[in-house]
């Protein structure tokens, strides 16, 4: 005779469906959140390499934002180069003018205005606090209001600039370290000098600077005197040669923006890898996510219609 016997596996059965009831909870939690678990605890062999791209990618977003606003900086000190520059210029074309023409009518106006953008230019800020003042945002880096002034410093005048010697210095990746700074007394001293020369040759004091003209200063009357148009065409090649350092200045600072968003590409690609990596980790694949909760689904169901099945057997079914 077969002995018939429900209870133990009605236990069972509770067990396999109590089992079930957790599974679909798990892969209901991974169709929700979309992570393979909620606690590390439950991914503890891949614990290490998740926090280790975790970090890397924290870095490489810190990178990345920092190259951001340097980007941004440089690109401020490349228009306020090309505007010196182009002040450079501008008294280039007056010097030669005046010369060509032997006639001086225009020729301080112009060299005044040049000088007021160049002053404009070496003083320039940001968000950040003045650009070319070294690490010392907070205080213009040239301490003079007028061409005027020039009559008063030293020669060079090297005691306008209250620049400090720290140039910027910021780290681009993980293993690069760039010097972006420039300061205004490397930028702007040689065509500071050149306008503290025009400025005291005007106001008849001849220059003690190289090349120290023969004078005496003629004032730039017109029509030129002889020593005055000597003064000039001494002052052309000045002017070339600082036109040509400025250009010098913008080509670092060119090379410098290049270096960065070569850098930012490369960080670009490394914090997409890194969030792949992450993903692998942590994210559950939708389409896989929502399968697997389909057949804990039609599991657990499967395990209700069993139990049921059990609770409804006696004896009777077998007599």
């Amino acid at each position: 005779m077969t002995r018939i016997s429900t209870a133990q596996q009605s236990q069972m059965r509770i067990t396999d469906m109590m089992a079930s009831q957790k599974q679909v909870a798990d892969a209901q939690r991974q169709v929700t959140t979309g992570h393979v678990a909620e606690f590390y605890k439950d991914i503890h062999m891949d614990v290490t390499s998740l926090a280790g791209a975790k970090s890397l990618m924290a870095r490489l977003d810190q990178h990345e934002a920092n190259n951001g606003l340097i980007l941004n900086r440089l690109s401020s000190y490349d228009q306020a180069m090309a505007g010196i520059e182009s002040s450079g210029s501008d008294m280039k074309g007056a010097v030669m003018s005046a010369i060509n023409t032997a006639s001086t009518q225009g020729l301080y106006s112009t060299i005044e205005g040049a000088f007021d953008n160049v002053l404009n230019f070496l003083n320039s800020q940001n968000t950040e606090g003045y650009l070319f003042a070294g690490t010392n945002r907070d205080v213009a880096p040239v301490n003079i209001s007028s061409i005027d002034d020039l009559l008063l410093a030293a020669e060079p005048p090297t005691d306008i600039f209250q620049n400090n010697d720290l140039k910027s210095a910021v780290r681009i990746d993980e293993n690069r370290t760039l010097e972006v700074g420039v300061l205004a007394e490397d930028l702007g001293l040689e065509i500071m000098t050149a306008f503290q020369r025009m400025a005291m040759w005007q106001n008849g004091i001849v220059p003690t600077t190289a090349p120290v003209p023969t004078g005496p200063s003629g004032n730039f009357a017109t029509p030129l005197t002889t020593e005055d148009q000597d003064f000039l065409i001494g002052e052309i090649a000045n002017i070339e040669q600082l036109i040509d350092n400025i250009s010098s200045f913008r080509g670092d600072n060119g090379l410098n923006q290049k270096t960065i968003e070569d850098a930012q590409e490369v960080l670009s690609l490394q914090i997409n890898q890194a969030k792949g990596l992450i993903s692998s980790i942590e994210d559950v694949d939708s389409a896989e996510a929502i399968t697997n909760l389909n057949q804990k689904n039609f599991a657990l169901e499967a395990s209700y219609n069993v139990l049921s099945q059990i609770n409804r057997l006696s004896l009777l079914n077998f007599i």
